[in-house]
């Protein structure tokens, strides 16, 4: 279907809303990523505005109104409209029909605002389509994170992987200069996505680019890296952020960035350093981990149903070598289940509608939430939709929220905008119980002081 934007007449954004399909890549891997796709009517012309005509109105659910209030997005933050319906990013063996998805109950009002002494930690998902498509979104993100750093108590933000779409010098080149607003001195947590490794982005190997363009002294510069697996090399690393309250409430919050579809001597790594900083509540973070029906990824009984498995990938060819990779029931029983001060595990690589939620005890009893975030099958890989989460000043809970500074919208419906319990309270000490290897020193990694 094509849809025309009247430039004359700015009034309002219309968005088709239609149920997405995942369909399969002929010849090709299923590990390999597939598209869904909606049928769309362009909306970004004017990003804060517009109004759009088409020949499927009747399908067509208004999103905001000049008589709403809805805030336009700044100037400096607006893409530019592809010319005609977005190509960019879509591999051309995928049918285009029911491309982009949608987000449904968007308004430009932020119904929940943030607690008094609240603190924020945001969540920056695949971005893979903004590097190749030299979209401005990711620039839209870190400007407003830079922005919001205060008023928000943003404690840093975490990026869930799949920063480009090719694993090439101009994509990395692109996400830095994207990220020039955050600037040296705030924790901008990072790791690897199977696009970001390999020749290409092609997961043919574990090379990556990463650490050419952010590199050690990058991560350190917040002062918030703790240690590394390896010097030089921020893919496997653990930064401690401090979360108080005027209530002299005091905790440390542990972020264990993980590389794509870890490996046991990564896990190794991981599980010493954890039992090192046994004293922080932790959040990990790694590329492909949960699924979008809300549950692990698992090949050994899922192989069939679960698509993109990290296994199925050609950095996995050692499934059960001596240095094995690990999916996401294999983490949780190697690692997650068996640390207390874990409470939140965050990941994205997922397509369809790319949310997912689960909630697990680990086996000292604390409650684990695990999310999947992955907005890239929105138009124009995103439209710079983020997730950000509130972590409440009493500790008992968090309140996550989507939110584009591209658009100046929120999202509220219920995989998008939820809170949930934090228990044990960050504020209590973490059981004692842990089934963690012993600790070690910095012999496991490096480690900074």
């Amino acid at each position: 279907m094509n849809g025309k934007v009247d430039s004359s007449q700015k009034r309002c954004i219309v968005m088709l809303e239609m149920k997405p399909t995942v369909s399969g890549l002929p010849g090709k891997p299923r590990a390999r990523k597939q598209l869904t796709t909606l049928s769309f009517v362009s909306l970004i012309g004017c990003l804060g505005c517009g109004s759009v005509t088409s020949t499927a109105l009747d399908a067509a659910k208004p999103v905001c109104s000049a008589t709403a209030g809805t805030p336009k997005a700044p100037a400096a933050f607006a893409a530019p409209a592809p010319p005609q319906a977005p190509r960019c990013g879509l591999p051309s063996n995928i049918p285009e029909p029911e491309w982009p998805t949608t987000l449904s109950s968007t308004v430009g009002i932020e119904r929940s605002p943030m607690p008094e002494d609240a603190a924020t930690v945001v969540l920056i998902p695949d971005t893979q389509y903004y590097a190749s498509c030299r979209y401005r979104h990711l620039l839209a993100q870190s400007t407003w994170i830079a922005q919001e750093r205060t008023l928000r108590r943003i404690l840093g933000a975490i990026s869930l992987g799949d920063l480009t779409d090719h694993n090439t010098d101009d994509e990395w080149s692109f996400v830095k200069e994207s990220f020039a607003p955050i600037g040296k001195g705030f924790p901008l947590m990072l790791t690897n996505g199977n696009h970001d490794t390999g020749s290409h982005g092609t997961c043919d190997s574990r090379d990556t680019l990463l650490s050419k363009y952010f590199d050690q002294d990058f991560a350190a510069s917040s002062g918030a890296l703790r240690a590394v697996k390896t010097p030089g090399n921020i893919e496997n690393a653990f930064y401690s952020l401090r979360f108080d309250t005027p209530a002299k409430n005091s905790v440390k919050i542990g972020v264990l960035m993980l590389e794509w579809s870890p490996r046991k001597s990564t896990v190794d790594w991981a599980n010493h350093v954890l039992t090192q900083y046994k004293d922080h509540r932790v959040i990990v973070a790694t590329h492909a981990y949960l699924y979008n029906d809300g549950t692990r990824y698992d090949y050994a009984t899922r192989e069939r149903d679960q698509l993109w498995s990290p296994l199925e990938y050609l950095t996995a060819r050692d499934k059960l070598g001596e240095d094995q990779n690990h999916d996401g029931e294999m983490l949780w029983n190697a690692l997650i289940r068996r640390h207390p001060g874990i409470f939140l595990v965050v990941s994205g690589h997922v397509l369809g509608q790319g949310t997912g939620r689960l909630t697990s005890r680990g086996d000292a009893g604390n409650m684990v939430h695990q999310i999947l975030v992955n907005y890239q099958m929105l138009d124009e890989g995103g439209l710079g939709y983020l997730r950000f989460f509130e972590l409440y000043p009493d500790g008992r809970s968090l309140h996550m929220k989507t939110y584009s500074p591209s658009l100046g919208l929120y999202a509220y419906s219920s995989d998008q905008d939820f809170r949930l319990e934090i228990e044990p309270p960050l504020f209590a000490a973490p059981p004692n119980a842990s089934r963690a290897l012993p600790q070690k020193t910095a012999q496991a990694g490096h480690t900074n002081p």
